[in-house]
């Protein structure tokens, strides 16, 4: 008989023939992703074999890794199954090559000793991040070729790095091929989005053709083969290559003969029997070989045999012969370590035992384990398939493993270690500090238990200075969810702490609280009053948190730009200013887009743009996202739509892609887009999609809200719903001036209410209200805002006031607010020509 592997790659032309066209756009620096997706047993394996020989043959370097159903606990183990090896190998240089500039944040994942105090530790977005610059770096030098098998068994940060790699492929030289069974609906999100990827090319292979079942039979048995029995063996295998190869193997060994008269026989040995005819093998291979073959079904793929002979109560040279004599049975691969030949074989051996069985001997495999000092995400692993964690050591492994991928960036998989740590009985500051390790992993991990995991943790912490440092965590969750008061709450009853830094910082999270909502900023009212301008340079975070707020409170009040631009440079400038402001993104961001309002238009832009930068080598989500929509805010003040469009987008998705889109982070991007979306004048259908988008995010707790409820105004008015567009507006001036409705400067939505209102036929409360906007803009003296003012107060005029359009084109030509200047100047010689100046209106309509 032909060994297997040689008649399984049988037609497959198609399939082929995809592959090797993904082989070449990736050679050609076109990356590509191809989703091989079909049931066990299809030929995945075997395809994504010919997609390594093809990319092989083309010069392509290759990496390949396998999904394991007990390895899905360990954090990044598919990505370390590409890597690691690659970079062990390499010398100092090439590694300092492989892992320069971004790349850095990947090093974690192969240091873990180096991950503690490593960038963004906690985080998964800097290591996402740092591997897809590892990955650009490794192509520079040679197209890249990533070949991952089997990612339904992949662990979650691997999926989500995978998820991240394929979004970016279509300009570097790489190419992702992937394998899966088919996805269910209630699978991994990361998983679903690569198979829905729209530059994926989904290969799905069916079951062989009667001739091509026909063709495997005979080389398979050597022999002719009768077409009633061929089409009698591809209806029990629904020409699926590994059932048909296992039934092969059996009517060989049965002596069956390929003639139609023994076609019956064959229903009888189909899918159902497989189980029992790889049991059967087994057995016949070797007395000893089922016990090691279920110790490696416990152990998992790629056990050492020395650990898989203790598990089996076998001496070492039983284990030997067993082992050779499974390979021979084709059951085990040709590998060094022992690694079960199909994932169905695997399952067989595994379903045999009784459900107490597995548990128990999971529990023994982790002792074994931890008595051989494997690392500790091996031994969590088999912990949390064991029936209990009645060992003294077992909670330590579990929290070692925890804090291995908290390091790492898994906080996922910290969770799933840690939540079984807390079914077993602890003293209360035992269990608190468990709550409180397991709450900050579910923050980082964006899970809703996470806020009442860090309560308990609070309740339960006798400490003051531990209660205090939980609490924190605690307050800037509720703050970035929208519950700044619950935050200012708890963080103003708080006891006094014996660490100054730490009290600085708490100082400092409560007072950011006000620059976050405007109910945070009512909450610390008394605070804020007792403020004083220190005259001097701010040095630590908490002084430029007080001089920002100082700021915004003049913004407020409407007071001149000058008193504005003064403390905002003072909190902006000087050592640790930029540092601080990565980490406390919503201090330096904020002041940045006071600068904006103001019309520091590049001051603005240097500031976003060092942040941005700054956030992705550290891998600073928060900071990142924030810096991107204040630059599209800035940009779009300018009047630059594509480049605010563009940041506005890809801060938005970052929300989404990494599952803070539920947070009111997603508010400020969100509003831009609004104001660009209308600027652009998007079809019905576009605009009532942001509507309705907008509806479901507002929260008016947040300063961003005020500026969310304009964009919602004026979709409202794009969409020809005039009255309800001015009820928006009219709603947002009756909030209190902590949102910012009080200074044109940052709302101008008195202009906008105006020219509605005229528009309505209510022309003495347009001029009022144009007016109105127009004397306090004046006063603080922001060209941009007085620009917009005199356009309003022009047109609410009957006919439009020629001398008001000409000061508004005078003032705005002055500013960089090309936009608001550009407006200014159509609505100069439209009224020019109404007013029978067709020479002169030419002049502003160039």
């Amino acid at each position: 008989m032909a060994a297997p592997g040689a008649v399984r790659v049988l037609d497959r032309e198609l399939e082929t023939a995809h592959l090797q066209r993904a082989v070449d756009h990736s050679w050609h620096g076109v990356g590509r992703l191809v989703v091989i997706e079909g049931p066990a047993g299809i030929g995945k394996t075997t395809l994504i074999k010919m997609a390594q020989d093809l990319a092989l043959e083309q010069g392509m370097q290759v990496r390949a890794a396998r999904g394991a159903e007990l390895e899905k606990s360990f954090p990044f183990g598919v990505v370390r199954q590409l890597f690691e090896p690659l970079l062990a190998a390499a010398d100092e240089a090439r590694r300092g090559e492989w892992l320069g500039g971004a790349a850095e944040l990947a090093e974690p994942l192969f240091d873990v000793r180096a991950a503690i105090n490593a960038p963004g530790a906690g985080s998964i977005y800097p290591r996402l991040h740092g591997l897809y610059w590892l990955c650009a770096n490794l192509a520079r030098y040679q197209p890249l070729a990533l070949l991952v098998d089997d990612i339904q068994w992949a662990d979650e940060p691997s999926l989500a790095v995978l998820e991240f790699l394929a979004r970016r492929l279509t300009e570097l030289p790489i190419l992702l091929v992937l394998t899966l069974r088919p996805v269910d609906l209630d699978a991994s999100p990361s998983l679903v989005a690569l198979r829905a990827e729209p530059t994926a090319r989904v290969i799905e292979p069916r079951g062989l053709s009667p001739e091509a079942v026909e063709r495997m039979l005979s080389l398979g048995l050597d022999s002719e083969v009768e077409t009633q029995f061929a089409t009698a063996c591809g209806k029990a295998t629904a020409g699926n290559p590994f059932l048909l190869v296992e039934l092969l193997l059996e009517l060989q060994e049965r002596g069956v003969l390929p003639v139609g008269s023994n076609a019956g026989q064959v229903q009888t040995l189909g899918p159902r029997r497989v189980a029992e005819a790889v049991l059967s093998r087994l057995a016949r291979s070797s007395p000893t070989a089922p016990s090691l073959a279920r110790a490696v079904a416990i152990l998992g793929d790629g056990a050492s045999l020395p650990d898989a002979a203790e598990l089996a109560g076998l001496d070492e040279q039983s284990a030997i012969e067993a082992a050779r004599a499974i390979r021979t049975s084709d059951l085990f691969s040709q590998e060094h370590r022992l690694r079960f030949a199909h994932p169905i074989i695997r399952a067989a051996i595994y379903e045999s035992m009784l459900p107490a069985e597995r548990t128990l001997r999971h529990k023994q495999a982790a002792s074994l384990l931890f008595a051989r000092k494997a690392p500790a995400e091996r031994v969590a692993g088999q912990l949390l398939l064991a029936d209990d964690l009645d060992e003294p050591w077992a909670v330590d492994q579990l929290r070692l493993a925890a804090d291995a991928s908290m390091a790492m960036g898994a906080p996922g998989n910290a969770v799933a270690y840690l939540r079984p740590a807390l079914t077993v009985d602890h003293p209360d500051d035992e269990r608190a500090a468990l709550l409180a390790r397991l709450g900050e992993a579910e923050v980082l991990a964006g899970l809703a238990e996470a806020s009442d995991h860090l309560e308990n943790a609070v309740l339960l912490t006798p400490h003051p200075d531990d209660r205090a440092r939980i609490a924190l965590t605690l307050a800037q969750l509720w703050k970035y969810t929208g519950r700044v008061p619950r935050a200012v709450e708890l963080l103003s009853t708080l006891p006094r702490v014996n660490d100054q830094m730490l009290g600085e910082r708490i100082e400092t999270e409560l007072l950011s609280g006000a620059l976050m909502s405007s109910t945070g900023y009512d909450a610390l009212a008394n605070r804020i009053s007792l403020l004083e301008d220190p005259g001097v340079q701010a040095r630590s975070g908490r002084e430029r948190i007080e001089l920002i707020l100082l700021a915004f409170e003049r913004l407020n009040a409407n007071r001149p730009k000058a008193e504005l631009l003064d403390l905002i440079a003072r909190a902006v400038v000087g050592p640790g200013a930029g540092e601080e402001g990565v980490l406390l993104p919503p201090g330096l961001m904020t002041a940045t887009a006071g600068l904006s309002y103001i019309d520091e238009f590049e001051r603005a832009q240097a500031i976003c743009d060092w942040v941005i930068t700054r956030s992705r080598r550290r891998g600073a989500l928060v900071a990142l996202l924030i810096g991107l929509s204040v630059r599209g805010q800035v940009a779009y003040r300018r009047g630059g739509l594509g480049d605010a469009l563009a940041d506005a987008e890809a801060s938005l998705q970052l929300a989404y892609e990494f599952g803070v889109s539920d947070t009111p982070l997603r508010l400020h991007p969100l509003a831009i887009i609004n104001f660009i979306a209308v600027e652009q004048q998007r079809s019905q259908r576009e605009l009532e999609d942001l509507l309705e988008r907008t509806d479901r995010s507002l929260h008016p707790e947040t300063l961003h809200g005020s500026l969310t409820l304009l964009s919602r105004a004026r979709l409202l008015l794009a969409l020809g719903r005039a009255e309800a567009a001015l009820e928006q507006l009219l709603e947002l001036g009756r909030l209190p001036s902590a949102y910012g409705t009080r200074t044109p400067a940052c709302l101008a939505w008195r202009s906008d209410a105006a020219l509605i209102t005229h528009q309505l036929g209510n022309q003495q409360e347009a001029r009022r209200l144009a007016e109105e906007e127009l004397e306090l803009a004046r006063a603080m003296g922001a060209a941009r805002a007085v620009g917009i003012a005199l356009r309003a107060a022009a047109l609410v005029q009957k006919p439009p006031d020629v001398g008001l359009l000409s000061e508004a084109v005078g003032v705005l030509e002055l500013s960089q607010a090309r936009l608001e200047h550009a407006r200014a100047l159509v609505d100069l010689g439209a009224a020019m020509r109404r007013c029978g100046e067709r020479s002169a209106s030419r002049e502003p309509l160039r």
